[in-house]
């Protein structure tokens, strides 16, 4: 059985955002151990690609797991109909 192409696609977009996110928060984390507190705001900003990723990521996933459990459901149905 073939898979969609841009669920995967998405998928992994989702994921590269997150990894890019995880180095901005560590990025904007490391200068509080040196007694800096103000970091820009494009900088903060920029921490919101984790979650926004990991969101992508989850929701991409579960909706071609669905997708393929659909076809799966339909192929059985038909098989035995």
């Amino acid at each position: 059985m073939s898979r969609p192409t841009s669920p995967r696609r998405a998928v992994r977009v989702g994921i590269a955002l997150f990894v890019v996110g995880l180095v901005f928060v560590a990025i904007d984390v490391t200068p509080f151990f040196f007694d800096h507190h103000n970091t820009p705001l494009w900088l903060n900003l920029a921490c919101l690609l984790a979650p926004i990723g990991f969101g992508i990521a989850v929701w991409s996933g579960l909706s071609a797991g669905r997708a393929e459990q659909r076809a799966a459901a339909e192929a059985t149905h038909r098989d035995s109909g």
